[in-house]
């Protein structure tokens, strides 16, 4: 119960940051996402997949590269207390494998992290694939064993933000 109201509150807090307007927006390659105060665009991992592409990456502060990785959405240290939120693009829905929901539906459901949640890391986080304008994208957020609810709450905002640059 307890656990319930603090996210509770992270989430009317991070709602109200965004209606102060307190949330930037970055943008790379085509897409973006807001961040609050303390949150940075990262240089993606260098790798050599081509399809799917990581085309944005955005993380609070010590966030930086795991090159031991071998996924790109894993492929970023995250601090006990910090989160990351990475943005994959495929260039073709039929690159892209299986059928994904159109639409930005699929951003709601991204209110809780759990483990494992990803093939190449133990690290808590959660995810959303959609479809925008005919192309597939996937959204990952990862957050670290001793991230607060609020920050929790804060990555989940940033990752439900994500959209096309306009």
């Amino acid at each position: 119960m307890r656990w319930t109201a603090v996210a509770l509150a992270s989430l009317a807090l991070v709602a109200a940051s965004a209606a102060a307007g307190n949330l930037q927006v970055v943008s790379a390659h085509g897409v973006q996402a807001s961040v609050p105060a303390g949150w940075h665009r990262l240089e993606p991992t260098p790798s050599a997949i081509t399809d799917p592409r990581t085309l944005l990456v955005v993380g609070t502060a010590g966030v930086g590269w795991n090159l031991k990785s071998a996924c790109q959405n894993t492929a970023y240290g995250v601090p006990a207390t910090g989160a990351v939120v990475v943005v994959l693009g495929w260039t073709s829905l039929r690159l892209a494998g299986s059928p994904r929901p159109t639409g930005r539906a699929p951003l709601s459901k991204l209110i809780r992290v759990s483990r494992p949640i990803f093939e190449c890391s133990s690290a808590r986080g959660a995810g959303a694939s959609v479809v925008l304008r005919g192309k597939a994208y996937q959204v990952d957020v990862m957050v670290g064993d001793r991230a607060t609810p609020a920050r929790v709450a804060e990555a989940l905002a940033v990752a439900r933000s994500f959209d096309l640059a306009r």
